[in-house]
């Protein structure tokens, strides 16, 4: 909370609020003056209080606070959990980034855990060893996969490092990541997760034959979470349930191309277009 008075204190005033509006009957009007000061901290109960009365998330003020950016740890958590995996210009920029802010002198736990799993895919892109790459992430893994409890970032790491391991215990730690993401309820990154996850562990189920599963899987993503999909996922969702349909029931699969088609029309996206029908060509059994 340290020398974030002022920049509250530019909120504050941008909304038309005094101080005693936005603090109630928390503090001394002394007390509150000298924190928008920044001559003096506050208690945490006290700061979240002003937090909500002017609608505003830690995020949110943090990233004003730092003249409307990211502070670097921040930049490259969100940089790592918007990477594509396969790519390893990107991998590299994120483990450069991660070197650079350790230069300094910074030690970031998070980021040095980050880093591993960068390297591990990275071993995975340019010589295929998964044997290597799981001894990459090993400490991570044995860190995070027997905690009772996962948080956002946790289980974003747990949704790269897992496909590391054998099938069986992927099916079980996604099933275990899903289940504690239902206690986010209506938040809005736990819903993108929960999507992801529930894609990933259909491929990996359409792969091992188990269409009926995934198949059951993907529905009630689709019942449950249709209208938060962006249009990638929900083209991902109802291709994969193409192809089960492809082996299941024969004649739905063509409804549901259908509806890829249309929706894909609409963005034009003529390279995401070629990735999905690969994808239906790969694993359908037309």
């Amino acid at each position: 909370m340290s020398n974030y008075g002022g920049t509250i204190k530019k909120i504050r005033k941008s909304k038309g609020y005094t101080q005693k509006e936005v603090t109630g009957n928390l503090f001394t009007q002394a007390t509150y003056s000298n924190f928008e000061s920044d001559k003096s901290d506050i208690l945490s109960t006290n700061f979240m209080h002003l937090l909500l009365q002017l609608q505003l998330t830690t995020d949110e003020l943090s990233y004003i606070h730092n003249d409307y950016q990211f502070n670097k740890p921040t930049e490259i958590v969100k940089s790592f959990i918007r990477l594509p995996y396969n790519n390893k210009t990107e991998i590299s920029k994120v483990i450069s980034s991660i070197d650079e802010y350790h230069l300094f002198g910074n030690r970031n736990i998070v980021l040095e855990e980050l880093r591993s799993i960068c390297e591990s895919l990275l071993i995975i892109e340019t010589t295929g060893d998964f044997k290597k790459a799981r001894e990459k992430v090993n400490k991570v893994w044995e860190r995070i996969s027997y905690y009772d409890q996962w948080y956002l970032l946790d289980i974003q790491m747990m949704n790269v490092i897992l496909y590391f391991f054998d099938d069986d215990v992927v099916i079980y730690i996604t099933d275990k990541l899903l289940e504690r993401l239902k206690i986010y309820k209506n938040f809005e990154e736990a819903i993108r997760l929960r999507s992801t996850l529930t894609l990933n562990l259909s491929l990996l189920l359409i792969k091992n034959g188990m269409f009926s599963e995934a198949l059951n899987r993907l529905e009630k993503l689709i019942e449950s979470h249709l209208q938060e999909l962006s249009y990638k996922p929900l083209a991902v969702c109802y291709n994969r349930m193409a192809i089960c349909y492809s082996y299941t029931s024969r004649g739905k699969e063509n409804t549901i191309n259908r509806k890829i088609e249309l929706l894909l029309e609409i963005y034009e996206d003529e390279l995401f277009k070629q990735m999905i029908q690969l994808e239906y060509k790969k694993y359908s059994c037309d």
